[in-house]
């Protein structure tokens, strides 16, 4: 009895693992492990299993939007609420190239258009809205290098914010440039009688001719404000010295992290006075007159 209960242990485990040893080396019957034949690069198939074909991560066919005509970089413009200097340069730049560049044909436009006078003031209200969009963009590029309230502990910083003040008045003399070309534009758009569908831009227009939009007043406000400031931070440097004597111990600390293996040149020292070579991200153009 005791003979016959020890075969029927062991029969039972090595059925037991025979089984064990059996399921783990099933083949699966959704995914195969070797799977055979060819793998063709065009055709779907199910991309839940194992093997993913290697155009799923480089595409067969890339699709790139090229931009060749006015409208297709005025419709690159955008800018999100927290903006950067690179995004902002990056609207310009996109806005600064669309003036040298070439209308769609008018059955491609932004709008309907039926006559030659429609395309005409088509084209003033778009040049119009490009040069009111630059003169925004410098403005919101201005205003990230300008500070609105100047306090006595910020003379402290006064040399890097002679710096910045003077970068924000360039721009800010930019965007004046920019602001007279919109006006003239508009005023030209407006001796038409007929309104297109461009909503916001001719809402643009209206409010620029009737000088309910005036930016001239707001730049030149900015300007006047941030002549001031200058006049203030000149005044202190020229009383403390330039660099200042604490300017100057930085340098000469960042000076010393610099050994005989280093292979770049060292910092130079800020040159702020009297002359300032600073120029705008796209300098004004007179043929866009």
């Amino acid at each position: 009895m005791v003979y016959l209960k020890k075969i029927i242990i062991i029969l039972y485990f090595f059925f037991s693992f025979a089984l064990l040893s059996e399921s783990k080396t099933l083949p699966d019957p959704y995914y195969p492990q070797h799977p055979s034949g060819e793998l063709r690069l065009n055709y779907y198939y199910d991309r839940s299993g194992k093997w993913v074909k290697f155009s799923d991560f480089i595409p067969f066919k890339q699709k790139k939007f090229q931009p060749l005509f006015l409208e297709d970089y005025y419709l690159l413009y955008g800018l999100n609420i927290g903006y950067n200097i690179p995004e902002i340069q990056e609207n310009i730049y996109f806005l600064y190239i669309s003036l040298l560049a070439k209308f769609r044909h008018p059955s491609q436009s932004l709008c309907k258009i039926q006559t030659e006078e429609e395309f005409h003031k088509y084209r003033l209200l778009m040049f119009m809205e490009i040069h009111l969009l630059l003169t925004r963009m410098y403005l919101r590029l201005a205003s990230l290098y300008d500070k609105r309230h100047l306090y006595f502990h910020d003379l402290d910083v006064s040399d890097d914010l002679e710096v910045s003040f003077l970068i924000a008045r360039t721009y800010y003399n930019e965007s004046l440039k920019y602001w007279t070309l919109a006006k003239k534009y508009a005023k030209e758009a407006s001796q038409y009688k007929f309104t297109l569908d461009l909503g916001n831009i001719e809402s643009h227009r209206f409010l620029i001719e009737n000088q309910k939009l005036d930016f001239e007043r707001i730049i030149k406000r900015h300007l006047n404000r941030i002549e001031t400031k200058l006049e203030i931070i000149s005044d202190f440097l020229n009383k403390e010295g330039r660099p200042r004597p604490v300017k100057e111990k930085i340098l000469e600390d960042i000076k010393k992290m610099y050994d005989d293996d280093f292979h770049y040149d060292p910092l130079e020292e800020p040159k702020l006075n009297p002359h300032w070579n600073e120029t705008p991200l796209f300098p004004y153009n007179s043929d866009f007159n």
